[in-house]
């Protein structure tokens, strides 16, 4: 990317997206388990809040290796840290609401366990 702050922004959508899509493939792949003490709805609600700890790290991470580095104007760079901070927690709370709502959508499929 070329360091503008738009370029923050973007990352942190298309992180969001792909994490709530992995998520989303995680939790439909774990197999529903029978018996007196099923594991299945704890092993999805945990992989889901650790995507859900991934999703800030990710974005941040990635911001900061594919932008923040290469800008060497002062203010720039402060405003694009900026940008990465707003970015990263706007993915993360997205990531959190879209649980939520997809939790509330499939209220009788794998997805509801999230939360």
């Amino acid at each position: 990317m070329n360091g503008s702050v738009v370029s923050a922004y973007i990352i942190g959508l298309v992180v969001f997206a792909v994490i709530m899509l992995v998520s989303i493939l995680v939790a439909n792949a774990i197999p529903y388990e029978l018996g007196a003490n099923p594991k299945d709805k704890s092993k999805r609600k945990m992989w889901f809040w650790v995507f859900c700890a991934l999703t800030p790290v990710a974005v941040f991470a990635l911001n900061y290796f594919m932008g923040y580095q290469g800008i060497k104007v002062p203010s720039k760079a402060a405003a694009y840290m900026t940008a990465m901070s707003i970015s990263t927690s706007v993915a993360t709370v997205l990531y959190i609401v879209c649980g939520f709502v997809l939790a509330k959508i499939f209220k009788n499929g794998k997805l509801s366990s999230w939360f």
